[in-house]
């Protein structure tokens, strides 16, 4: 139960109902050649029942359950209107949170729709020191060598809660701000692998090397420990890097399983929707919009949360009324759906579409836009809808045929979204 043991756990994650067997492999003779076996049987609670988080094998923009349904990632990991210590979750696993801090951020993130959550594994001097250290020691004079064990079993137990209530726990392995460009490559490593070994057998994880890589890495440093992380990998988690604004430096290499990129908390919608459509068009990967806001629940962090959706992203780390975001994308095919700004013919109003099948154009400034939707898939009409991104409503209108050009006009003012679905 302390920070240090010599007790050897294998974590592993058997995905078929059956008999397992396992043979071990050391160097230690008293545990080499070591084998047995077990029986795998029930079923985990909630939406990771359906599997571990993967890429689609149809749509390889996308994420699914491994067995079940397509996933849009929804977090808020800067949240500066929340209350005291809870407003960062990268830092939840931070000496300085209690167990009631760490429930009450999960609640907040739960009752704003969101299934995904930001975490540090090693943080020194990022949001102000709030410091999170595996190892044994303080932030500031750790052994490297040596990992607190009672840190990890926390941890542990956090993240399988996570799982249980349907959350993917996204693992930052290494916090900016904090130069841990000073650790050999030996020290990385082994964080690296001490955290695949004991947190990748969780289904609801994903791994992200280093908060902006620019700071503390070369490109050579990142290939190599993004090696090293995938030697580790047994269970196929995804995993990419994290860099400064702008755009994705490694969106070919085999490693980066999707694009984590950020337009920067001072970004306006236009600026959010830009570098999501530039990052989207460099590889066929899923795009994750991780950073563009603080937090604050305004009209302006709203619009960026839609600017990042109708630019095609898989998913983001931050935005604004997301409970109502979150219930709308949950009712539409998104996995299927491209950005389609050429059906907008007049007026200002992003497109995300799946054609014939389902139309979605947010309008950030209101007023109204023509739509060219001639053809639209064969279908004889469109249900019409409009969604207020404020409240979740939705008003319905009469149904449309489809025509060459035809104009929306949303119902008052502010941002709407128009939702065209095919009859």
């Amino acid at each position: 139960g302390g920070a240090i043991g010599s007790v050897f756990k294998f974590r592993i994650c058997p995905d078929e109902v059956g008999v397992w067997e396992w043979r071990t492999r050391s160097n230690l003779p008293e545990l080499d050649g070591r084998s047995g076996a077990f029986l795998c049987k029930g079923e985990l609670r909630g939406r990771f029942q359906q599997g571990a988080i993967v890429i689609d094998p149809e749509r390889p923009r996308a994420f699914r359950l491994r067995e079940g349904d397509p996933l849009y990632l929804i977090g808020k990991f800067l949240d500066v209107d929340a209350p005291g210590r809870i407003r960062f979750a990268h830092t939840l696993f931070s000496d300085r949170w209690t167990d009631e801090d760490r429930a009450a951020r999960i609640e907040r993130h739960l009752g704003m729709g969101c299934n995904k959550i930001n975490l540090y594994v090693a943080n020194r001097g990022d949001y102000g020191g709030i410091a999170t250290t595996p190892w044994i020691g303080t932030a500031a004079r750790p052994d490297r060598e040596r990992f607190d064990l009672s840190w990890w079993r926390h941890a542990e137990r956090w993240i399988r809660l996570l799982r249980d209530e349907g959350i993917a726990a996204q693992i930052w392995f290494f916090a900016d701000d904090s130069n841990f460009g000073e650790l050999t490559a030996g020290e990385r490593s082994l964080l690296i692998r001490a955290g695949m070994a004991r947190l990748s057998a969780f289904s609801n994880t994903l791994f992200i090397l280093a908060l902006e890589w620019q700071e503390d890495w070369s490109r050579e440093e990142v290939e190599a420990q993004m090696r090293v992380l995938h030697a580790a990998n047994p269970w196929g988690r995804l995993a990419t890097v994290h860099g400064t604004t702008g755009d994705f430096a490694f969106p070919e290499a085999e490693w980066a399983d999707f694009l984590d990129v950020q337009a920067g908390n001072d970004a306006d919608a236009f600026e959010v929707r830009r570098i999501g459509l530039a990052n989207r068009a460099l590889a066929e990967k899923p795009l994750l919009q991780e950073e563009f806001g603080l937090g604050v629940e305004d009209a302006g962090l709203r619009k960026k949360t839609w600017a990042a959706f109708t630019a095609g992203a898989a998913g983001s780390g931050t935005g604004a009324y997301l409970l109502p975001f979150s219930r709308f994308v949950a009712g539409i095919p998104f996995a299927e759906m491209e950005p389609a700004d050429s059906l907008v013919v007049a007026g200002i109003g992003w497109c995300r579409a799946a054609a014939g099948r389902e139309y979605v154009v947010y309008l950030p400034e209101g007023g109204s836009v023509t739509l060219a939707l001639e053809g639209a898939g064969g279908r004889d009409s469109l249900a019409v809808a409009w969604f207020d991104p404020r409240t979740g409503g939705s008003i319905r209108r009469p149904a449309v045929a489809p025509a060459e050009q035809r104009e929306f006009a949303a119902p008052g003012d502010g941002d709407w979204v128009l939702r065209l679905t095919g009859r």
